[in-house]
Formats: structure tokens, C-alpha cells, sequence
């Protein structure tokens, strides 16, 4: 039987509400990327060109450039740590693999190599390996990890289910998500310890910049929020208090913010919200497309400035997901 594509799954990640099928039609500034820039820069899968493409904007939402342009189903965006490669998932040879390109575009790379479906990448600190989300044909799934430059992938966790794998600062472990709570392995296979929060549904574990916590997604009561607590255990603290629904989150840099996709405004959109929770969350991508998924670059490695150019988006097709 053949994997489900994306939009047909029952329990895929960046809805766990519904995502409404739309009719987008926008005008977007194009941009130009230079080198040596000091402000960071957020990756993130929207289909606001027409496809489920990989786009790179500044922090404040502007400056948005389209940076995978395929027609098939490209998401998961992930730094290397340098800045210089964003590694993300496609299906554009047919399944999902693990791909890697420059912030500028261009022709990406693949990475990985199996008949099944590959994503959910994440950049080792030190650059040369990539964790990641594998699923075989019959539904095993497995936390692996491969060189960056492709080859030598291994089994870290057997998992048979989504995991979501987040690499730690330190280099020393992998966080996942496995039957509703969230645990570490070595990068090497071995030690695995439950680190979860005691909530029901703990997914999307993102390390904090200093690596003494993780912030995560939880669904509880019904309604799914972003929550932070110490990796080395403790309640955790909820950030986010809306019943549409909050996850994906991503650290800041400087560890003062969170980046999390929310369907607060319709569709889906990328906030950004202080560490504390105490600024309100605001929409920094604001089409009413589906946006999600950030990554928040290192600063330094380059800044994008506007060019001139105009790309009017097409149809934006959008999926229905239940919740996990």
C-alpha cells in the first residue's frame, strides 16, 4: 500500500484542528539575500505561492522570499547551525526525503535515500549530521540519523509512531515525542529518559538556545497550547491560552522569544510571542494562507534585503488533519 500524501493524512502535524481549503490571491515584494547581515531570519513551509514550498523572511514577517519553489510538497524547514543550508522534506521525487539548500534557492541536494517517507529534519550543533522522522511502509517509524552530506544513516529510537526529533545545544541528545509524552536519546542510540511535563498529547519538543529547557506543544482539554519546562523536570508552564490551537514552537536566538504556528486568525500563521508570555502573540505572516512550521536562524549569517520583483500567488491548496 502506498503512503498518504500529506493533505490526505489523518494524523499529520501542523493541524491538529482543521485547515480550511482556500482561494489565495496576494501580491508578494520579491527579495534579494546578502551575506554578513546581523539580524536572524525565520524558515517556514507556506503554500502561499500555489504548492507547499520552503520560505525564508526576517523576524518582524517582512522581506519574504520563496526559496524551494516545487510543485511538489516541501516542509519541515531546518538551520545548519552555519546559516548557510536550510534542510527541509519533499516529495518531489515521488516520496518524502530529507533535501538541503542555500537560503538563496537554487537546486537542493538530497540527503536521504528510502522507499518510505523521511521528515521532520534536525541540524546536529556541530553541522554534520541531520536527525529526522522516518516511517516505513508498514507504519514502523523510527528516529534516525544520517551524515549531512548524505550516507550512513542509523537507527537512534524505535518509536512506531511520530516523533518529531529536536537536537540538543550540546550536541549530546535527541528529544522526541512518543505516546503523548516527550523523552531524549543519545544521538548514538541508548539512555532514553522520559523528560515529559505530565501533560496528555506532549509533542514538538524545541530546545531553548542555553539548553536548560524544552518548549513543547500540549494538548489538554481539548485545546492545544504552547508550554515550556526545565529538561531536568518540574511542572510545566503554559504560555498560550487559546482553544484554536498552538504548536510548532521555536526558540529565538537569544532565548527571548518563541516563534509557533497558531490557527487563532483563520488557516494558519506564524506567531511570535515573549519568552514569558506575557506580550500578546502577534502574526507576523498575516495572508490567512497556510503558514507554520518556523525555524529561527542564527543571526549574523546573512540578512535579506528587497529587490525589485513582484510574484502573484496562485490557488493555495490546503489540507484537513484531524487531531493526532
Amino acid at each position: 500500500m502506498q503512503p498518504d500524501r500529506p493533505h490526505d493524512m489523518k494524523r499529520r502535524r501542523a493541524a491538529h484542528g482543521l485547515w480550511h481549503v482556500v482561494a489565495v490571491s496576494a501580491l508578494l515584494a520579491g527579495v534579494g539575500l546578502t551575506a554578513g547581515g546581523a539580524e536572524s531570519t525565520i524558515a517556514f513551509a507556506s503554500n502561499r505561492s500555489g504548492d507547499m514550498d520552503i520560505h525564508v523572511m526576517d523576524a518582524d514577517g517582512g522581506n519574504v522570499r520563496n526559496v524551494s519553489r516545487n510543485a511538489g510538497w516541501d516542509w519541515f524547514p531546518t538551520w545548519s547551525p552555519d546559516g548557510t543550508e536550510i534542510a527541509f522534506a519533499s516529495e518531489r521525487d515521488g516520496h518524502f526525503e530529507v533535501y538541503a539548500l542555500g537560503p538563496l534557492g537554487g537546486q537542493p541536494r538530497r540527503v536521504t535515500r528510502h522507499m518510505g517517507q523521511d521528515w521532520a529534519p534536525s541540524w546536529s550543533p556541530d553541522g554534520t549530521r541531520i536527525a529526522y522522522e522516518s516511517h516505513d511502509a508498514d507504519h514502523t517509524s523510527t528516529v534516525r540519523v544520517v551524515d549531512a552530506a548524505g550516507g550512513n544513516s542509523v537507527s537512534v529510537a524505535d518509536v512506531g509512531g511520530e516523533t518529531s526529533p529536536a537536537w540538543s545545544m550540546d550536541g549530546r541528545r535527541i528529544a522526541y515525542f512518543w505516546r503523548r509524552g516527550i523523552y531524549t536519546v543519545s544521538p548514538g542510540g541508548g539512555g532514553l529518559d522520559q523528560v515529559g511535563g505530565g501533560l496528555d498529547s506532549e509533542y514538538d519538543p524545541a530546545w531553548s538556545p542555553d539548553g536548560t529547557r524544552l518548549a513543547f506543544a500540549a494538548r489538554v482539554n481539548g485545546a492545544t497550547n504552547i508550554y515550556v519546562m526545565d529538561v531536568s523536570g518540574g511542572k510545566a508552564t503554559q504560555l498560550t491560552t487559546h482553544a484554536q490551537g498552538d504548536y510548532e514552537p521555536a526558540w529565538s536566538p537569544d532565548g527571548r522569544e518563541i516563534a509557533f504556528t497558531s490557527e487563532r486568525d483563520g488557516g494558519a500563521g506564524v506567531f511570535i510571542m515573549d519568552i514569558n508570555g506575557r506580550d500578546d502573540p502577534r502574526n507576523i505572516t498575516r495572508l490567512g494562507t497556510l503558514d507554520g512550521q518556523p525555524a529561527w536562524a542564527r543571526p549574523g549569517a546573512f540578512r535579506p534585503v528587497p529587490v525589485l520583483g513582484v510574484v502573484v500567488t496562485a490557488w493555495g491548496r490546503l489540507r484537513v488533519s484531524g487531531v493526532r
